[in-house]
């Protein structure tokens, strides 16, 4: 069996919230694993490989896989038609690009990789290439009909978790269902490491463990919250930085026309919801994940 969905992207924008709500629907069977990598680290491995992820589906289940990192490799897109076939169901959620940014920063820190201040992450680290939203999806744009491509905004993840999973629902073709209250919840999912050094050898290792073809060891530690609460502390409201002005305008000079970009392809409205009311940054109020 293979996937007749996926989530191709982006990381940090509720990933994992898909991953939790999706595997709990009882006509959808996602991989064990989020993040086989297959279509863009382990491809060479074969497609019996990567069979082997979805061999428990039921045979009426809708199958898929979670995995922002083929958003980003532009070779993904004609590995999956190939594979998979034009018929294949994609699903994309964007964050606004500050707030992605500020994410990736925070994650980082959490996971020892990166010690200094926001400002010195926008410096040495932003990378303009991921923020260009309309560019990442062109690849699939040009191979794959429209109306399989559904592009979300992490905006409406964040004040209507229920309704946002219907609209997935019906984009999957399933029936909709209740989501269980745990992943309504709105909590700060952000967190800085007990111990730094631990947390960059954990994150080492589920890299490299990813990249030989065995992500079954990463998935099982992530899903232990004792594990969770060993590794990373829960980082107050407080204590997290805001994004200066000069930073933000940075980030806005790539992603504003990328915005307006995709919205004149898809007719979506992220340039409005982003930009056109106002300059300033929207409040942050994370979903519930139990592991980032």
């Amino acid at each position: 069996m293979i996937p007749d969905f996926l989530y191709i992207g982006t990381g940090k924008a509720g990933s994992t919230w898909l991953f939790q709500a999706l595997e709990r629907h009882p006509q959808i069977h996602v991989s064990p694993v989020k993040e086989t990598t297959f279509f863009d680290l382990n491809f060479h491995r074969g497609l019996a490989w990567y069979e082997r992820f979805f061999e428990r589906a039921g045979p009426q289940q809708r199958i898929g896989e979670i995995a922002h990192r083929y958003l980003r490799n532009p070779n993904c897109a004609q590995r999956i038609l190939d594979t998979l076939g034009p018929e294949v169901r994609l699903i994309v959620f964007y964050r606004r690009p500050e707030q992605f940014v500020m994410s990736n920063y925070l994650f980082a820190r959490r996971n020892g990789r990166f010690a200094g201040s926001i400002r010195d992450w926008v410096e040495r680290r932003f990378d303009p290439r991921s923020v260009s939203y309309h560019t990442m999806l062109q690849p699939y744009l040009q191979r794959f009909d429209r109306e399989r491509i559904l592009v979300a905004c992490f905006d409406d993840l964040q004040s209507d978790p229920q309704g946002f999973y219907a609209r997935l629902c019906r984009f999957l073709q399933v029936s909709e269902q209740k989501l269980p209250d745990d992943l309504q919840a709105k909590i700060n999912a952000a967190a800085r490491p007990r111990m730094s050094w631990l947390a960059r050898w954990v994150n080492r290792t589920s890299k490299m463990l990813k990249r030989n073809g065995q992500p079954s060891p990463v998935a099982l530690v992530k899903r232990m919250p004792i594990v969770q609460r060993l590794l990373y502390s829960t980082l107050a409201d407080r204590d997290k930085p805001d994004m200066p002005a000069d930073l933000a305008a940075r980030i806005r000079s790539v992603a504003e026309p990328e915005a307006r970009a995709l919205d004149a392809a898809l007719g979506t409205e992220l340039w409005q919801r982003w930009y056109g009311a106002s300059n300033t940054p929207i409040p942050s109020a994370p979903i519930h994940c139990h592991a980032a």
